[in-house]
């Protein structure tokens, strides 16, 4: 579907959509009275509304550090080796995007206006896959940005996505993972020659980004598998210990017998299966998430972040108030919260993928927990990271609120914060009208009364799980790559 929009810097620039059969087929047609709406948080997944429509062509970049100039520093303070492949928030972490059929996704997520669809209306329309396939320079390139990450004091994490990083071919896929793999190992090398206290961060964790074990799962084919398994059992020989593929279930009606078998077969390669839920006004009614957690850990996926929906006015009918993520927090996860003292087995997790599901179960129930409520509820603010820190410090003629956030406390930030101060955010949307909303949706809102009361968020603590494994050194506290006028 395409929709002429005369603000466009291009001519003839439209609004991209499209969805594969599968996960349409996903969607009710005929529906029962007593499911009616039951598919709405995958249809407002997939389906515009008129209002995002209307505002393509206006959208602005929410992730400022996502905005780069080549030869000078992100919003983070990063240099980076090309804006092109490569995001950074954190010391620890860098995300990579190839230049391959991994920029493209295996649909068009409605609330991820702010990254895909702030690029495609500037003409960068990445799902066009014979323009993706790799270049001759690629090679090329792919050494230059390993290089980047060998020379990187802090890093130890790499988010491989895109796009989605199954989108990639299993020779582009395989060839980035062999490149990672090396950098790993002259990283590991070149500590060797440096004292303790001024050794680098080695590189501790592998991740992929991917929506196709839920948009496609047909992807997760036996060769995939194969190279997962191998690239795992010679990471570890270079110090690699966790594995992730991060995916996004965004519905307990996408866990299908196709996807039930896409995630049995990445962790029968070693990896473990994260998920990242976005907390969209359909998918935040009472119980929703809850529900879903529950399923997912029946199929063996860990929780790992409840998104509230970013943007403004394009998400407008997606986005649901920052304070219902502080009220799902608070009264509905913390009936999975998981005690401290089955921290250190939940550590061991990643390690003992052979028996997750017996593991994930056996915790459960010694625990007496109904799920593992083991995500954060966050917003990725238009700075340097995620957090959910916030309190209302004002409201608009309109009843949206005015929120003044801070940065995540608990873990390491760009030295820039130090000078950025809070960020401010105005809601697209009120209490009142997200009420309504729901309302229209068929749901009791005095469910919701409490709402209102919810004026100051806190952000949790990551537990054991997603922790980095310590070091048997001790790492330099210099950071490289970095430049902070």
């Amino acid at each position: 579907m395409w929709k002429e929009n005369k603000n466009c810097t291009r001519k003839k620039t439209g609004i991209p959509f499209f969805v594969n059969p599968y996960y349409i087929s996903l969607l009710h047609v005929r529906v029962p009275y007593f499911a009616i709406g039951a598919d709405l948080a995958i249809r407002d997944y997939v389906i515009y509304t008129q209002k995002l429509v209307d505002e393509f062509g206006k959208i602005v970049a929410w992730e400022k550090e996502d905005e780069v100039e080549p030869g000078k520093p992100n919003a983070g303070g990063w240099l980076l080796p090309s804006f092109h492949n490569v995001h950074r928030r954190y010391p620890d972490v860098a995300i990579l995007i190839p230049d391959s059929m991994g920029r493209a996704c295996g649909g068009l997520c409605a609330s991820c206006q702010c990254q895909r669809m702030y690029d495609f209306q500037n003409g960068n329309l990445n799902f066009n896959l014979n323009k993706l396939k790799p270049k001759e320079s690629w090679p090329q390139k792919l050494k230059e940005l390993m290089k980047y990450f060998e020379d990187d004091s802090q890093l130890r994490d790499i988010l491989i996505t895109g796009g989605d990083a199954l989108m990639s071919s299993d020779k582009s896929l395989s060839e980035i993972l062999n490149a990672v793999y090396k950098m790993a190992e002259n990283k590991k090398n070149a500590n060797k020659k440096r004292k303790d206290g001024d050794k680098y961060a080695e590189l501790l964790r592998v991740r992929l980004g991917t929506r196709l074990p839920i948009y496609l799962p047909q992807r997760i084919t036996h060769e995939l598998v194969k190279i997962l398994y191998e690239f795992k059992k010679k990471a570890l020989r270079v110090g690699i210990k966790q594995f992730v593929v991060q995916t996004h279930f965004e519905s307990p009606m996408e866990i299908t017998p196709e996807s039930k078998e896409a995630v049995k077969r990445l962790i029968s390669a070693g990896w473990i299966v994260t998920n990242q839920h976005v907390l969209t006004a359909a998918s935040s009614r009472r119980g929703h998430n809850a529900k879903l957690r529950q399923d997912l850990n029946k199929i063996e996926v860990l929780p790992y972040y409840t998104f509230t929906v970013k943007g403004y006015m394009e998400n407008y009918h997606n986005f649901a108030t920052n304070a219902r993520a502080v009220q799902e927090q608070m009264e509905e996860k913390i009936i999975g919260k998981i005690p401290k003292n089955y921290y250190k087995e939940m550590r061991e997790l990643p390690e003992k993928t052979k028996n997750l599901i017996e593991n994930i179960e056996r915790l459960k129930d010694l625990a007496g927990l109904p799920f593992f409520a083991s995500d954060r509820n966050v917003l990725n603010l238009p700075g340097v990271g995620k957090s959910l820190t916030f309190r209302v410090i004002g409201i608009t003629r309109y009843g949206r609120r005015i929120l003044e956030f801070d940065h995540d406390s608990t873990r390491k930030h760009s030295p820039i914060i130090k000078k950025m101060g809070k960020v401010v955010i105005i809601e697209s949307k009120s209490i009142s009208e997200y009420l309504q909303q729901l309302q229209e949706m068929g749901e009791d809102i005095s469910e919701y009364k409490n709402l209102y009361g919810y004026s100051i968020g806190e952000t949790e603590k990551r537990i054991p799980v997603y922790e980095y494994p310590d070091y048997d050194f001790k790492t330099t506290d210099k950071i490289t790559n970095l430049k902070i006028s």
